[in-house]
């Protein structure tokens, strides 16, 4: 079955290095099979039978540093990612992510986002992701988007980009087609 590894707060500023060429290889070792990366930021797909979860888990152990994870199917990634609200990918001065719910989130997070928007943000929470909108440069400090930081589910997201998310979902339908 074909599997998403999405890694978090790897290759960021030069902090947590993760070689993706021997994540996969160290992936591949463990019994995935077809496991491509993609970019530098945490990015896996991969074949496996069985629990992915439990075959990734004692790969990513081996670093000296921890590394938060998700795994999602295939089918339910590209599933979700065709939730995209219409709005998302607006063309202007606006930024476009997607954030990944790691294990450990807690459905009232989902309510302190929506608590927290001001009038720049624009959010559409889903059961696999959550996209997010907000300004790119002017009004960038008002939205709530830019002030999740010390919030507590923060840690329990992996965000991508919205190209980065689009690109991800077409690998996928072409390994699943």
């Amino acid at each position: 079955m074909e599997h998403l590894l999405l890694l978090r707060g790897v290759n960021v500023g030069g902090n947590h290095r993760v070689v993706m060429r021997e994540l996969t290889a160290a992936l591949t070792a463990a019994g995935a099979k077809n496991v491509v990366s993609y970019i530098n930021s945490g990015n896996v797909l991969m074949d496996c039978d069985g629990d992915a979860a439990a075959l990734v888990a004692p790969v990513l152990a081996a670093y000296d540093f921890p590394i938060a994870f998700s795994v999602v199917t295939g089918a339910a990634f590209v599933a979700a990612v065709g939730q995209a609200p219409a709005w998302w990918g607006a063309p202007g001065d606006l930024r476009h992510n997607a954030l990944f719910r790691l294990p450990g989130y807690r459905p009232e997070y989902d309510a302190r986002i929506l608590a927290g928007l001001t009038a720049y943000d624009q959010v559409a929470i889903t059961p696999q992701l959550i996209f997010w909108t907000s300004p790119a440069k002017a009004n960038y400090s008002r939205a709530f988007y830019a002030k999740m930081l010390p919030e507590p589910f923060y840690p329990l997201v992996s965000i991508r980009n919205r190209n980065t998310t689009l690109k991800l979902a077409a690998m996928m339908r072409d390994r699943l087609d």
